[in-house]
């Protein structure tokens, strides 16, 4: 409880004081300087060797505080040099399907050399230096639309006794679609019919596509016009639908039936857009009226990702 309650006031905090960017400067403005766990029994020895060096009037003993005690601040120089002044560029992540790897390319420029810094955006880590280029990369397990909100540089460079860290609110968000599986069973969730998936010949003895210049008025679906007036479309009878193997229809499952039913569908969407056909799709998530390219392929799949 006291640590969420924590976590809020800083992230209110870190919102008063970045603006949300992906192109970033580190500067006095932006990084924090603060001891780690290893620098507060740094100083603590400090302390205690300036009591005994006073107490007992020893010279030696207060020489070596103040030696130490001057190490400390020279780290707090370099653990703040070493992040100041790098320029960072986060590139947008590419989409990927389930249970592949999710790769975030970041830009780091400086006019000096750095060493030993770690990254951090969510639950992806990486160390970064002046030699080698930063990618955080992690396991996209579930569907879906995520953004990414903050991330985090830190150095605990020279010693590790003084950590200079820094949060920065970033813009970016990345697609999860489902993982393609092809059809268990050829008669199965195929592209020939617009409902994919099983169900009674009592069942939905209409189904519904998205209105075409010259369909008839009379067939328009008035409920949903009213809901949706962007989208409208028409009843069709069974027997017209499988006359039209263009339209796919994610039907409402749940659980492992639906992971299932997505999987398979982005699967035939894959293979229309190889052969260049058109294709639609119905889905809760929203309609996709017909058409074909990469950038209809990609409204297609975010639909199968939000349903």
């Amino acid at each position: 409880m006291v640590r969420d309650k924590i976590s809020r006031m800083l992230q209110r905090w870190l919102a008063r004081k970045f603006t949300a960017s992906n192109d970033f400067q580190l500067n006095h403005g932006n990084l924090l300087v603060f001891p780690s766990r290893y620098g507060f029994w740094f100083a603590l020895l400090i302390l205690l060797l300036y009591l005994l060096g006073t107490n007992y009037q020893n010279n030696l003993i207060l020489l070596l505080a103040y030696l130490l005690l001057s190490v400390f601040l020279l780290c707090i120089w370099f653990a703040w040099r070493n992040l100041a002044a790098l320029q960072i560029r986060l590139q947008p992540p590419q989409a990927v399907f389930a249970g592949q790897q999710l790769r975030l390319q970041l830009d780091i420029t400086a006019e000096h050399p750095f060493q030993a810094v770690q990254c951090t955006s969510g639950p992806a880590k990486a160390s970064a230096s002046s030699d080698q280029p930063v990618c955080l990369q992690w396991t996209a397990a579930k569907r879906g639309y995520y953004p990414v909100t903050r991330l985090q540089l830190q150095s605990d460079y020279p010693l590790g006794i003084i950590r200079c860290w820094t949060y920065l609110p970033v813009q970016l968000h990345y697609w999860v679609y489902p993982t393609p599986l092809s059809p268990v069973t050829p008669q199965s969730w195929q592209a020939g019919t617009p409902e994919i998936g099983p169900r009674s010949s009592t069942e939905h003895p209409e189904q519904l596509k998205a209105y075409q210049q010259g369909d008839p008025i009379k067939r328009l679906h008035w409920k949903r016009l009213a809901r949706q007036p962007d989208v409208p479309v028409i009843r069709i009878s069974e027997q017209q639908a499988k006359q039209d193997p263009r339209w796919l229809l994610v039907p409402p499952l749940q659980g492992e039936a639906l992971e299932q039913c997505l999987s398979e569908i982005c699967h035939q969407l894959l293979e229309l857009e190889a052969k260049q056909m058109e294709y639609g799709l119905q889905s809760p998530a929203g309609d996709v009226t017909l058409g074909q390219g990469a950038h209809h392929l990609q409204q297609c799949l975010q639909k199968l990702a939000l349903c």
